[in-house]
């Protein structure tokens, strides 16, 4: 018998043939291999002779170009046409490298191109949310993006970034790649390189910048126009705290220094001009550059070389910034300086044109604050929701009768113009005439929480208080979410988000991004929505606006508690477009007085303007849908009714307790309108039973 050795060397085990098998190949793999390694090299030596040299006053970067629907600029956003100052890293100061270091890379001179510990935790975050989400890159990282690359998110556009640092740094020294970023970096406001913006955003010299200025500056690099001290100020001062608390963890500062200039009062040092930028639409244009933040990261802007297919229509735009400019001149008498604009078609939710205020760049009125954007008290505008939502639920029909008496709602007591009322008046009559108690008691027979969730729906995002001082307009709401609010009424009740985006593509001319066909969202019946249409429509005759062509309105005028006037609105709507205005009077800082116009003389004025100049095209109007009938049993013939709730006519009664408490501080009482003259009455409505009075003499209605 033969007995196997023990140790034998019989046939391999599995685990070692690849092996054997790459020896056999071994010549075949090193070529590859070499091919691989020398095709590399080539790639980076060719990519980084564009990098330029740090000594040299270069600021290499693409455009990003604004167009409207029609393919018309309305923007070259280029850096050579903006501002930049090329400033060495010894007359930067001590503060601005130390600060942008604390915000961006605080071990920055402590690794190599890449911060393993950074890039760990950012692919962890990345695979575990399933997307390109984190950051981690290193400031050799970011130069490699906003210099080299497009910013376009996938797996081989992160392996060039990680390439083409480590490249860089086997060329350049730390402080060169520093200097190089410091001076390429966007700012906000036209601002590239840290010498700009020091006198952008101060009128310092670089060097000249105190900490708490430094660290202002360096938190706005992560999102210029996200924490843009202009539109957002305490959004970028927590960002100048994180900054500071960062210095004192790197050693650049003491806990003393950065308490002390966290106190500093850098908002009343900012001293921001206008860039000598050419827009036709600044405020739209920053809002799209938010977006592409939102989108692509702040690198999109940095890096640049983005051809952006917007939904403006230039004409449109021209139209609303000559009715905003010259309505402000209208309503002058009223100390009104201000005003802002917002259009857009309601069936796809596209943005057609954007006036965030009456003078760009007008400091005394802080033209280059959004007002768009602003929360403010949209007074008795935000009335319509309060009716939709009662009489979506059968709550109220039109021809409820309501009671517009001075009334004590479990302790809050609203108030109109005249301090009295019209006695007991129908719904219609009540929103048409837009009376303040009347509209407080559909919210509490509602229940205010109802009222809220609806308006949440249908696109307000700002917090409404549940207090019953909501259902005339006391809590902040922001133009643009108001008209995308009225977008959900006049698109018959489908919601479709607003948007400023058709398409985005890069320097080659291939498309990174493309919006596709809007989503709409049924908050809304048809004959729900056309409840308040079809009573809206009557609002513009009811006042007298001198509107060529039929929309739907509503107007509203806010009250600081004391009578004042700070803020007067008008929505208005057809099948073709949405539109909202809002006028103020306004100053830097934040700072504004009072005006004495009405929501009425608003819709007379800035909107009749925009209204009467729009294309004859855009005066559709609204066929009546099924789900809605004249009259109730034969009987109420003026009034539309949802089919089948006619009868849900309850009579109402304000002495009951409020779904909703109010607060315990209500907010301010806003104006109602003013009982206009009886000439003209809204056709084809009969007067009102009882007969309004006729106005007191007074303020001019809203």
């Amino acid at each position: 018998m033969v007995s196997r050795p023990a140790g034998g060397g019989g046939r391999p085990g599995p685990w070692s043939r690849p092996f054997r098998w790459l020896w056999v190949k071994r010549a075949w793999v090193a070529g590859a291999v070499g091919i691989v390694f020398t095709a590399s090299t080539f790639y980076v030596l060719w990519v980084i002779r564009d990098l330029p040299d740090p000594s040299q006053d270069v600021l290499a970067a693409g455009d990003v170009v604004v167009l409207d629907r029609n393919g018309k600029l309305i923007e070259d956003w280029n850096p050579a046409g903006h501002y930049h100052i090329n400033v060495s890293l010894h007359d930067m100061g001590p503060y601005p490298p130390a600060a942008v270091l604390a915000a961006e890379d605080r071990n920055f001179y402590n690794h190599g191109a890449i911060d393993l510990a950074s890039t760990g935790r950012a692919l962890w975050v990345d695979i575990t949310s399933r997307g390109l989400n984190q950051g981690g890159s290193t400031i050799t990282q970011q130069l490699v993006k906003i210099q080299l690359l497009t910013p376009q998110k996938s797996v081989t556009r992160k392996v060039q970034e990680l390439v083409l640092a480590v490249a860089i740094e086997q060329r350049y020294s730390k402080d060169q790649i520093l200097t190089m970023y410091l001076n390429r970096v966007y700012f906000g406001h036209g601002a590239y390189g840290v010498g700009a913006a020091a006198k952008t955003y101060f009128d310092k010299d670089a060097k000249d910048l105190s900490v708490a200025e430094a660290a202002f500056l360096a938190g706005m690099i992560q999102a210029p126009t996200a924490y843009d001290p202009v539109q957002h100020y305490s959004l970028a001062h927590e960002r100048e705290l994180y900054v500071l608390q960062g210095m004192v963890a790197t050693g650049k500062l003491g806990s003393s220094e950065a308490d002390k200039a966290a106190t500093e009062d850098v908002k009343s040092e900012l001293k921001i001009q206008p860039t000598a930028r050419q827009s036709q639409a600044p405020h739209f244009v920053e809002h799209v550059l938010a977006t592409l933040e939102t989108m692509f990261g702040s690198d999109a802007i940095q890096q640049g070389g983005l051809v952006v297919h917007t939904t403006l229509d230039l004409n449109l735009q021209q139209i609303a910034q000559q009715a905003v400019s010259n309505g402000v001149q209208d309503l002058a008498f009223t100390h009104v300086n201000n005003s802002a604009l917002l259009a857009a078609n309601p069936k796809t939710g596209e943005v057609l044109a954007w006036v965030g205020s009456a003078d760009y760049g007008n400091d005394s009125i802080a033209g280059q604050f959004d007002v768009v954007l602003a929360e403010r008290q949209p007074g008795s505008s935000f009335k319509p929701y309060v009716y939709e939502a009662a009489l979506r639920d059968h709550k109220i029909t039109w021809a409820t009768i309501l009671h517009d008496t001075l009334t004590n709602f479990n302790g809050y007591t609203p108030h109109d113009f005249d301090n009295g009322g019209m006695g007991d008046i129908p719904a219609r009559t009540a929103i048409l005439y837009s009376r303040n108690i009347p509209a407080v008691e559909v919210g509490q027979m509602e229940g205010m929480q109802n009222v809220i969730a609806l308006a949440h729906a249908m696109g307000i995002n700002s917090h409404l208080d549940p207090g019953l001082s909501t259902a005339i307009g006391g809590s902040d709401v922001t133009l643009s979410e108001h008209v995308q609010g009225f977008q959900t009424f006049a698109n018959q009740g489908q919601r479709v988000d607003l948007s400023v985006i058709r398409e985005v593509d890069d320097a080659s001319g291939r498309s990174v991004y493309s919006h596709g066909d809007p989503n709409g969202t049924a908050v809304l019946t048809p004959a729900e929505a056309y409840l308040i249409t079809g009573v809206l429509k009557d609002y513009q005759n009811q006042w007298g606006f001198g509107w060529n062509r039929q929309m739907a309105s509503k107007t509203g005028t806010s009250d600081n508690g004391h009578g004042g006037i700070p803020d007067s609105w008008i929505m208005a709507y057809n099948p073709d477009i949405v539109v909202g205005v809002w006028v103020g009077n306004t100053a830097p800082n934040g700072g504004g007085g009072l005006i004495t116009a009405y929501g009425e003389q608003v819709g007379k004025t800035v909107m009749r303007r925009f209204v009467n100049a729009l294309p004859s095209k855009m005066r559709d109007w609204y066929s009546q849908p099924s789900g809605i009938t004249i009259g109730c049993n034969g009987a109420d013939t003026e009034y539309i009714f949802l089919s089948g709730g006619c009868n849900a006519t309850p009579s109402a009664s304000p002495s009951a307790s409020p779904s909703a408490s109010p607060s315990a501080s209500p907010s301010p009482t806003n104006l109602a309108s003013p009982s206009p003259s009886p000439s003209p009455h809204p056709s084809p409505s009969p007067s009102p039973s009882p007969p309004p009075p006729s106005p007191s003499p007074g303020p001019t209605p809203t």
